[in-house]
């Protein structure tokens, strides 16, 4: 140990700021211990503390931005429902859809400039409305940042089966503040599961067929010529489906020659039973995929396209070609990258023209939304009964929810020499989203 020539060393405690004598320091501080292996100092204590107060207090600053951010969209929202006439027509403004298309509209404007999906932005918009009105301390605790936005939503959830001023929301609102911000999101949940089976016992089966009402499944485009697929259902459809792919899995793995995992096995089954291969009644989904000709005919290398996704391997594209019937197989200049078929134009938009407009654009052109072209309407951008023409300049695909939003409010999309479609706003901004990837 270091002896005290100076009657203490006048050490600073790297969290309180304060002079400390040696004698004072906890025992884990002893100049002798080895940290992790590494004998520390006092300096690499003081910066792995202040590193850790700061990642601690960044995060407390999220928590209070989000929270901030939640309610500013909720306020948004609210603000087009009061006043429709911001965003609607003069003709719609009588209409019993006026507060729903304005909301529509706030919301639509909310994700060009946020980038995120509309359905989110009025996911946030109910989530700070349940927060402010049903869970006022766990509310009271995300905005003072003690409380993440993930567990925010745990306790949103666990709220939006009971009405405004529903008695049992106080014990809820207890239960769930008592521990929100010190448990993983995990065991917030589970504590969320337990409180709400004792508060409404009655309506668990109502509570099911509402969340049931959501079921759906998610396709989300990964790298490398792959995706996940998600789907989400009942628990105890879920349970069946994993009972059948591991039955199936464990029946083959390792028979014979077989050389797949039980995972692979499990991917392969679930894929097999969705698409019925092999069947008569196998998916035939008809699907846009450009391969320049020369490299159909293996004389380059130039990369193929799978619409709506990306660039894929030439050998799959190949093999489209040759075994998909159900795929749209369109051959392009090598050149000029024109379409050597789809070369018709018409006064009003043929299949042909339709799915040349999908190629180009390959998604709803709307800033923002993801929306496959394939099978979005085509849209007149200057209205045809207000004198808008037919031709290339003047269409583009416009997902349906879309399209009627255009017709209804005072967005006004224009066509830009690129390809590309602006927006503008009501509010007096224009939203563009970059040519086709």
């Amino acid at each position: 140990m270091f002896e005290d020539s100076t009657g203490g060393l006048g050490l600073v405690d790297p969290i309180e700021g304060s002079d400390v004598a040696f004698d004072e320091l906890p025992s884990a501080l002893d100049v002798e211990l080895e940290f992790a292996g590494v004998a520390a100092s006092f300096d690499v204590f003081a910066e792995l503390c202040t590193a850790l107060d700061e990642a601690e207090q960044a995060q407390f600053a999220v928590n209070r931005a989000m929270a901030a951010h939640l309610d500013a969209v909720r306020r948004a929202l609210e603000v087009a429902a009061s006043e429709p006439g911001v965003y609607l027509r003069p003709e719609q403004l009588r209409s019993p859809e006026a507060n729903e298309l304005a909301v529509r509209a706030a919301a639509t404007e909310l994700s060009m400039r946020l980038h995120l999906p509309v359905g989110t932005i009025r996911g946030r918009a109910h989530e700070a409305t349940v927060l402010r009105e049903r869970l006022p301390r766990v509310w009271a605790s995300f905005r003072d940042g003690t409380v993440a936005y993930v567990g925010a939503r745990v306790a949103a959830d666990a709220a939006a089966g009971f009405a405004r001023g529903d008695a049992r929301l106080a014990e809820l609102d207890d239960e769930l503040s008592a521990v929100i911000g010190t448990v993983t999101t995990t065991r917030l949940r589970q504590l969320a599961r337990t409180v709400l089976a004792r508060l409404e016992r009655e309506r668990l089966e109502a509570r099911h067929t509402r969340a049931y009402a959501d079921r759906q499944i998610v396709v989300e485009h990964g790298d490398d010529g792959m995706a996940w697929v998600s789907l989400y259902t009942s628990q105890v459809d879920a349970a069946r489906i994993g009972a059948r792919l591991d039955a199936t899995a464990h029946r083959d793995v390792g028979v014979g020659d077989e050389p797949r995992t039980l995972d692979q096995l499990r991917a392969d089954a679930a894929v097999a039973w969705l698409t019925g291969d092999g069947t008569p009644t196998a998916a035939r989904v008809e699907v846009i995929v450009t391969v320049p000709c020369l490299s159909l005919a293996g004389a380059d290398d130039e990369a193929a396209t799978l619409d709506g996704v990306g660039p894929i391997d030439l050998a799959t594209a190949r093999q489209l070609f040759h075994d998909a019937p159900s795929f749209l197989r369109l051959a392009v200049d090598p050149i000029t990258s024109a379409p050597l078929e789809l070369d018709r134009t018409r006064y009003r938009p043929t299949k042909a023209q339709r799915l040349w407009l999908a190629l180009t654009h390959g998604r709803c052109t709307r800033p923002g939304c993801d929306r496959l072209a394939v099978s979005a309407d085509i849209d007149h951008l200057h209205d045809w009964q207000h004198d808008g023409v037919s031709n290339p300049a003047n269409l583009a695909p416009s997902c349906r929810g879309d399209h009627r939003l255009k017709h209804a409010t005072r967005f006004a999309p224009t066509k830009n020499p690129d390809e590309t479609v602006t927006w503008r706003s009501p509010t007096g901004r224009s939203y563009t989203d970059p040519p086709p990837f």
